[in-house]
């Protein structure tokens, strides 16, 4: 069933539209029924599961992996470990020097440079742990398809190689362990820095040691910035890792809840904290200076480097938010002349490449199409795109490999770059081969349940929190309602572009926020029709249950 106004479209499923009267029972089984959890798999879905639950020998080359470490660490050899510059790279990369480290080897760290070498294992990358004297080279978040690279280094060297990655595989078999759940059925679709903590916690039950504390934090902010879905195991590691986060000493995490402004939790976190406080932080130094800032703070020893190192990422966190501002400005008349077009295509020139995955991902979420951003550096073109569920980007653009210097990705999300004297070659056959209708952007909702606002009561926001943490997969609960009363509507904000006020039902009033919504009279005039969440602040110490508008219109 589609609803459909002049900006956007719900979609719910007919079972889910136009309830009047419904439990909150019943809108908890339907919320799990809309997420596709199998009757056998609620009790699992819904209990409190263990971390020890997780066996790390389902990898089927694990064995493999841990008799090599194992080796190493007795011998208290030089280990690499080739990470990546995103948060996912960068705390599975924390995670491993955290835990060779602890059992005794001497770990090697390489991170790549964004601008100057992108994604993906380098020769150079390679030949600098060597040069260190590493003997093996652990990667983290990448790896899966250089394996000609990986080969030519074996024989050229005296150099063993563990892959650790979640990248979608070129082929199936290799002469070195691959751990990576694309390449071992039902396997939890893990991120980088969550295969990274798999084989940590195979090393520690190994040894026999307990897992150091702040590891699973780690894992858990991985998994959330790289937007894994947060089913499975996956599950379970961010459940205990959001409690971790709200209650550990690991100085890393302290110092980023500090400059975050949380010193202190009244209960766990939310994903959300995660995907909007703690990974753009770990991400800014990759994406406009220097990554090893972030890997220093990850693994800093002491609460006065911590600090330190977290002070520094905020005043680059701050000059990232600065330039996003004034390219999101800049890039207007592009979105303007191309909203209509099935594919979007933004030119970022002279701005540093890591704002173009976060822009594109914006642009994505407003106009609910393909967004590809780009910026032009020596006569290349260096694309960071996005998309959503109604296009597969990496089987679209593995259609046109003639183009690539290099590529890598998934299905939401790519990185590739071009000659630039192909772009528009390659533009124009992207949009042909894209098969997607010319029309009006508009935001696409799928919303969970259609509900008589009378329904909402304030027991539903804890009986909702049993199905957290809200993630891929796993989205927050989305409403409809219609016909719904208000009051003491006003503008709120520096710039008064959002709104606050009261929603009215016959048994209670509800205090709700709308971001990026500007005032209408029209809002205080009318009943309304909305599309909403229910959210939950903290203020002085007390609970608020809020409702968050994201749709608003007059009825």
């Amino acid at each position: 069933m589609i609803l459909e106004t002049d900006n956007y479209r719900i979609n719910i499923e007919k079972r889910n539209s136009n309830l009047s009267e419904i439990s909150n029972s019943q809108i908890v089984e339907n919320l799990i029924k809309n997420r596709n959890i199998s009757d056998e798999n609620i009790k699992n879905f819904l209990s409190d599961s263990n971390l020890d639950t997780i066996n790390p020998y389902e990898f089927s080359d694990m064995e493999d992996a841990v008799k090599i470490l194992v080796s190493f660490i007795k011998s208290k050899k030089k280990i690499g470990i080739y990470g990546d510059f995103d948060a996912d790279g960068l705390t599975g990369t924390a995670i491993l020097i955290e835990t060779i480290e602890s059992l005794g080897a001497i770990p090697k760290p390489f991170i790549p440079n964004r601008e100057n070498e992108g994604h993906g294992i380098s020769e150079k990358g390679i030949n600098s742990l060597i040069d260190f004297g590493c003997e093996l080279i652990i990667t983290v978040d990448t790896g899966t398809n250089s394996f000609d690279l990986i080969e030519k280094a074996m024989k050229s060297n005296k150099i063993e190689f563990i892959i650790t990655d979640h990248h979608i595989p070129e082929k199936e078999t290799y002469n070195y362990p691959v751990l990576n759940p694309a390449l071992n059925k039902n396997l939890t679709e893990y991120s980088g820095a969550g295969v990274a903590w798999i084989l940590a916690k195979a090393l520690f039950d190994y040894f026999k040691v307990p897992m150091k504390e702040g590891l699973t934090s780690l894992a858990t902010i991985g998994t959330v910035a790289d937007v894994a879905p947060l089913l499975k195991n996956n599950r379970t590691i961010v459940k205990k890792g959001l409690l971790e986060i709200s209650k550990t000493n690991n100085y890393a995490i302290k110092a980023l809840n500090n400059i975050s402004g949380k010193k202190f939790f009244y209960e766990p976190p939310e994903a959300d904290y995660i995907s909007f406080s703690m990974a753009p932080r770990i991400n800014t130094p990759g994406r406009i200076e220097d990554p090893y800032t972030s890997l220093k703070l990850l693994t800093a020893k002491n609460s006065k480097n911590a600090h330190n190192l977290s002070s520094k990422i905020e005043q680059m966190n701050n000059k990232r938010k600065s330039l996003s501002l004034e390219l999101w400005n800049k890039i207007q008349n592009q979105i303007i002349t191309q909203k209509s077009n099935p594919l979007i295509f933004i030119d970022c020139t002279n701005y540093p490449l890591g704002l173009l995955g976060p822009l594109a991902g914006r642009l994505v979420e407003n106009l609910s199409k393909p967004v590809f951003c780009f910026a032009e550096k020596e006569n290349v073109y260096k694309f960071s795109s996005r998309s959503n569920e109604s296009y597969n980007l990496f089987d679209s653009l593995s259609k046109l490999e003639k183009y690539f210097i290099n590529f890598g990705g998934h299905a939401l999300a790519a990185g590739f770059s071009i000659k630039s004297s192909d772009y528009n070659a390659f533009s124009d056959e992207m949009i042909k081969l894209s098969k997607l209708e010319t029309k009006k952007s508009k935001k696409n909702y799928e919303v969970d349940l259609e509900v008589n606002i009378d329904i909402i009561n304030y027991e539903l926001w804890d009986e909702i929190k049993t199905l957290s943490p809200f993630g891929e997969k796993n989205p927050d609960p989305l409403f409809y309602s219609t016909n719904v009363s208000t009051e003491k509507i006003r503008a709120i904000g520096a710039n008064k572009n959002h709104i606050s006020g009261k929603i009215i039902n016959s048994k209670n009033s509800f205090d709700f926020i709308g971001f990026n919504i500007p005032y209408l009279e029209e809002f205080s005039k009318n009943n309304v029709n909305i599309i909403y969440k229910l959210r939950t602040d903290f203020w002085n110490g007390k609970k608020q249950k809020k409702i968050h508008i994201l749709e608003i219109d007059p009825c």
